[in-house]
């Protein structure tokens, strides 16, 4: 605590002290002759101010010892705290902060946080300090002293951080009470970032851990909107345009932000009662600001009727917008007063926290395309906390041990009806927002934001658990530097470097022969690159009867010569192909050739090869229904056409896995710098392995001419709608569920796994009936009729495919088909 400032004193070294500060405030003077807050003075230039501590505090000395030192230091703390404190109230007192020689409070406080560095000092000292001095100015002094604290950031939080952090959090909150978040928004944040900057990422004195919501933060509005009359105060916005003398109406006549009138509108086309809305639309504001509120029934419905509402005027005005934007002197577009210096935005400028309710502004507002998105994103973020509260989402934290229960909800769970209702609304918003010329970019951002804040959430539901990594021992780290060393090492020299051939001859013949030898071509001409292919499939042949890992190490390291030789090669006309070599080992990539190939007829139906529909093709079904027997038929019989797209997973290898061929085995950092990159269609986590789709893995196939086949379950498919991803979704479905199960016992599944799988197939069909949840159902019940339904559906068109009816197979009406035991799949 700080000590109590008393000016009466009569304590040596108190006096000494003081002394001291008032000789360093003028040896900071002479050495920074500018009145400005930069530079910052530093250990350097008080070195021999410092020199004289030890003879006003002999615990000062480095080699002092005592069995008292403890008291004796705090004894030096009060002393240094009180004289600083007189030093500091007397300049504070006499100094206006706006005149030049305020530079002795900055110098000041340099000399203290060198002292505190250096322990001399309480480390909050200096803050203690600058507490006083923010309460002591007006807010205009306060930005002058937050240009010190950020010039002196780093400065100040190198060290002693932990004992600095309650007081600098104290002082900034007591701060922010005094700014207005209205007009002083510029501030606030400075000041929050100030604190973001000094408090470590995993620290939780900013974390909500309680779940509490700002309850106190009401909307408030008209309960019962009065019809606008033609009364002379009526607003100018909402008035009829003046007709001129000719009978024509005035084109400087103020217009209306959206015209709701039902004049002139056909018949089906039902006008917006925006009387009716304004109290519904408002009253969402008590659900956004406190989502708990909807786990009671009577709340949700009414929260479910409000949206809707919203939703649908939401809509009609985006429609009336778009039907008169042709129209001078109707032009349905938001009204804006010109700032007086120019055409600025005035979306730049400070904006108020606080909704303007009233009634006679509410159809300017909702005509305002970036209001409107603002309670949209408003919506998302509700609608994300139900989704937290659906029995999968619960069942994702069940590995958690120690929970926080403040926010996990536990006991509250979101039914199916409200669940499937919550899914379409998110959709409709989606597609509502990214129908904008910007909308797409703009929904990229807030999914953005909105997904790795759920990171955040979860983070807080675990309880917060330290994020930072304890240090290496040095002795590990050495000992990995010296197995890396090892590794990348190798001492043993080659008889014949990097495979080159034999200049032996040289010794033996005479200098005529062996000229002519340096002549033949095999010695000066470039390699074909087919005839490195051929001895890397040697050497790969040779690794698998490799007797020992000597043998084995000696095949690698020519095969890694043969494949640098190979690459060297490629790159002078293949180098597009290096983008899909992702391990040195497996570099068939560059032998391929890629040429995009001509469209060609098939002997036995004569269509193309080529789909003129080229988006990616996604299946999903339950699990052993056959998705992964279709799609390798699918890229069997047509090879030139499609191409898999292999997913990533942090996971290992498994028993007879293929890097690159079953999944691309990566760790959890290359994951996340992908995750991080917003790369993955969809990403899920699975036994406590994470599994993503790569956007760019799907986007090389396309640019190589192919058609990407991908294998995503029913929430990977729903997380690639919501980021956007342009495909056909094509559903697999079982004959029945009893020839699923028996399939699912065929292949040795447990009865206990076997009962869930069943479970989850019954959902993914009931979630398939679902009007526009998926291009087409295939019925897989003979694996050869399954194949040709979904390569009549794949080259058909929309209405008719192969003879296959395109809207009776998105109704799941295919043709019934037999069953054949190898159209089980692994997935």
């Amino acid at each position: 605590m700080p000590s109590a400032d008393n000016t009466d004193h009569d304590i040596p070294q108190v006096d000494a002290f003081a002394t001291l500060l008032k000789n360093a405030l003028n040896h900071a003077q002479s050495i920074k002759t500018t009145s400005s807050i930069e530079p910052p003075l530093t250990k350097a230039d008080f070195d021999k101010l410092l020199a004289q501590l030890p003879t006003i505090f002999p615990c000062a000395s480095p080699g002092y010892t005592s069995n008292n030192l403890g008291a004796e230091k705090a004894r030096q703390y009060a002393v240094v705290e009180t004289a600083a404190r007189n030093v500091f109230s007397g300049l504070v007192a006499g100094t206006p902060i706006d005149s030049p020689e305020f530079v002795q409070i900055w110098n000041l406080f340099d000399f203290l946080s060198v002292l505190s560095d250096g322990e001399q000092c309480d480390p909050a000292l200096l803050f203690w300090l600058v507490e006083e001095l923010l309460d002591s100015q007006t807010n205009e002094g306060c930005r002058k002293i937050f240009d010190f604290l950020e010039s002196r950031r780093e400065q100040i939080i190198a060290q002693n951080l932990k004992q600095k952090q309650l007081v600098i959090l104290r002082s900034c909150n007591d701060l922010l009470r005094r700014l207005s978040r209205a007009e002083d928004t510029a501030f606030c944040g400075r000041v929050f970032i100030f604190m973001f900057q000094c408090f470590p990422l995993g620290d939780r004195s900013s974390v909500n851990l309680r779940g509490e919501y700002h309850v106190e933060n009401v909307t408030t509005y008209e309960e019962t909107p009065v019809e606008p009359d033609d009364s002379a105060d009526k607003m100018a916005v909402d008035s009829e345009a003046d007709s001129g003398k000719d009978g024509k109406e005035d084109n400087k006549a103020t217009t209306k932000a959206v015209s709701f009138d039902a004049k002139n509108k056909p018949a089906a086309e039902k006008p917006l009662d925006t009387n009716a809305l304004y109290p519904i639309f408002w009253s969402l504001q008590h659900q956004f600001s406190q989502p708990t509120t909807l786990f009671d029934s009577a709340q949700l419905a009414k929260f479910k009727s409000g949206l809707e509402a919203t939703m649908t005027a939401f809509e009609t005005v985006d429609k009336l917008q778009r039907s008169t934007k042709g129209s001078d002197e109707s032009k349905v577009t938001p009204q804006k007063r010109k700032h007086p210096e120019g055409d600025e935005d005035l979306r730049s400028s400070t904006n108020n926290p606080k909704y303007l309710t009233s009634r006679d502004l509410f159809e300017l507002e909702i005509g305002d395309l970036y209001f409107r998105r603002h309670i949209l994103i408003q919506a998302f973020i509700v609608l994300d906390f139900l989704f937290s509260l659906t029995p999968q989402a619960k069942a994702k934290l069940a590995s958690i041990k120690l929970q926080n229960r403040s926010v996990n909800y536990g006991d509250q769970k979101l039914g199916d009806e409200d669940t499937k209702w919550a899914r379409a609304m998110k959709e409709r918003i989606t597609n509502y927002i990214q129908a904008e010329n910007d909308g797409y970019f703009f929904y990229r951002v807030v999914e953005s934001v909105i997904s790795r804040d759920k990171n955040w959430v979860r983070w807080k539901v675990e309880s917060c658990p330290p994020i930072k990594r304890d240090p290496i021992a040095p002795a590990d780290f050495n000992e990995a530097r010296a197995s890396a060393k090892r590794i990348a090492t190798n001492k043993r020299l080659r008889a014949v470097p990097m495979g080159s051939l034999s200049l032996d001859f040289l010794k033996e013949e005479d200098t005529e022969s062996a000229m002519e030898k340096l002549k033949e071509p095999e010695r000066w001409k470039l390699p074909d690159l087919h005839v490195f292919k051929e001895k890397i499939e040697t050497d790969d042949l040779d690794l698998d009867f490799a007797k020992n890992e000597k043998e084995r190490s000696e095949i690698l390291e020519a095969k890694a010569s043969k494949t640098w030789r190979a690459l060297r090669i490629a790159r002078r006309s293949k180098l597009a192909a290096f983008d899909k070599v992702d391990d040195w080992q497996k570099v068939d990539a560059i032998f391929e050739d890629h040429s995009t190939p001509e469209p060609t007829q098939d002997e036995a139906t004569g269509e193309k090869q080529v789909p003129e529909d080229k988006r990616p093709i996604v299946l999903t079904g339950p699990s052993k229904v056959g998705k992964s027997a279709l799609a390798s038929m699918l890229l069997e019989r047509r090879k030139d056409v499609f191409g898999q797209v292999v997913r990533h997973t942090t996971r290992s290898p498994g028993d007879g896995e293929v890097d690159g061929q079953d999944y691309h085995f990566v760790d959890s950092k290359a994951f996340n710098t992908i995750l991080d990159g917003d790369y993955f269609l969809e990403y899920s986590t699975r036994d406590g392995f994470d599994y993503g789709t790569s956007r760019k893995v799907a986007e090389a196939l396309e640019e190589s001419g192919k058609v990407p086949i991908i294998e995503l379950d029913r929430e990977g498919i729903q997380m690639a709608k919501d980021n956007g991803y342009n495909a056909r979704f094509i559903f697999i479905s079982p004959p029945t569920t009893e020839e699923l199960e028996a399939r699912l016992k065929k292949a040795g599944v447990s009865e206990e796994h076997v009962q869930s799988a069943l479970q989850a197939a019954e959902e993914d069909i009931e979630h398939s009936k679902s009007e526009g949840q998926y291009d087409t159902i295939i019925t897989n019940d003979d694996v050869e009729e399954a194949y040709k339904s979904l390569e009549a559906f794949i080259y058909g068109s929309a209405g008719e495919a192969n003879g296959v009816n395109g809207d009776d197979a998105a109704a799941g009406d295919d043709v019934p088909m037999k069953d054949a035991s190898n159209g089980d799949d692994a997935s």
